[in-house]
């Protein structure tokens, strides 16, 4: 492994009490955004990163296949996404083909925002990252990085221009993880 590789397999290692599958997914699907250009994970790369971290797919409560999903919108809950030629995703496979060559956040939030759950609930679910509000402000990020392979950093530069500009809103303002939405 590269030393890029080992720092992903010591963070597993050091979150591994905390961590759910779809987040392994998408620790991994995102720093190898900076290596490739493909979408997601494989299976066997996913499976090598767990065992290197010494915990293997049986840390995790749930069984692999039942956390897998062929759904192309967002789905509540944890989930993996199937992606084609046996790779794996934290996102679904929509948002890859739409947004696989684009760095807009703009864009991003109308394609996400379409996976946005029907006004009948309340909406304001903390756990979740697709609210009535709009998106949780981490899953855009991680999001971006993953499939348009953009810098974290520049990101939120982006974020925050778009901001200024009132392209988008957050709610609430002050929240370290704020849901943001198109104006």
């Amino acid at each position: 492994m590269s030393s890029t590789d080992r720092e992903i397999v010591a963070e597993l290692r050091d979150r591994m009490q905390t961590l759910l599958l779809p987040d392994a997914v998408r620790l991994i699907e995102m720093n190898q955004a900076e290596v490739d250009d493909t979408s997601g994970v494989e299976r066997d790369a996913l499976e090598t990163y767990l065992d290197e971290a010494g915990y293997g797919m049986d840390a995790f409560p749930s069984a692999f296949d039942e956390s897998l999903t062929e759904s192309d919108s967002w789905q509540s809950g944890r989930t993996v996404y199937e992606l084609a030629e046996g790779r794996v995703s934290a996102f679904p496979p929509r948002w890859h083909e739409e947004l696989r060559d684009t760095t807009d956040l703009h864009e991003y939030l109308r394609v996400i925002c379409a996976d946005m759950p029907d006004s009948d609930g309340d909406g304001t679910n903390e756990d979740s990252e697709i609210t009535e509000n709009g998106v949780a402000e981490q899953l855009l990020l991680d999001a971006v990085v993953a499939i348009g392979g953009m810098e974290r950093d520049d990101a939120r530069i982006q974020l925050k221009e778009l901001r200024d500009e009132g392209k988008i809103e957050e709610y609430p303002s002050q929240h370290a993880n704020p849901w943001v939405q198109l104006s």
